[in-house]
């Protein structure tokens, strides 16, 4: 069967290379994919407050998801949550210290993983494919 024609599957098995190689990487800390990047978005967004609900609408999740991950997160030491001091229905999240060292080599590794899906693209050809990936995103979500 040729792969290349069918585009969902494709999406799927290049989504599935990804997430195998990176628990494989965050495994040595405990971490999984979907963890490792609340960890980044958290690292990206230190000194502003996060709330659980900004979480569920930058990842397209659901709460329960969210609470799972959070909660995991929190039990391992790298994140602690509190309620809004203004608004108690709303719980910030906080990275812990022990998320820093970890970051560099998530990200450097990220890095990797990038660069080796788009090593035989042109600058042109992966500006194209940002733009068509943000078509097809905005057309399945409409």
């Amino acid at each position: 069967m040729n792969h290349s024609k069918n585009i969902d599957l494709m999406l799927k098995l290049i989504c599935e290379s990804i997430e195998k190689t990176s628990n494989q990487q965050l495994k040595r800390f405990d971490l999984t994919l979907s963890q490792g990047r609340i960890l980044g978005y958290l690292h990206e967004r230190k000194g502003l407050k996060t709330s659980q609900k900004d979480i569920e609408e930058y990842f397209a999740v659901t709460h329960p998801t969210v609470i799972g991950i959070l909660h995991r997160l929190e039990s391992k030491g790298f994140i602690t949550s509190e309620f809004d001091a203004e608004d108690k229905r709303i719980k910030n999240i906080y990275l812990t210290e022990k998320e820093a060292p970890i970051y560099l080599i998530m990200s450097e590794f990220r890095q990797q993983v990038e660069q080796k899906m788009l090593r035989k693209l042109t600058d042109a050809q992966i500006k194209e494919l940002q733009y068509l990936l943000n078509i097809i995103y905005n057309s399945i979500q409409a």
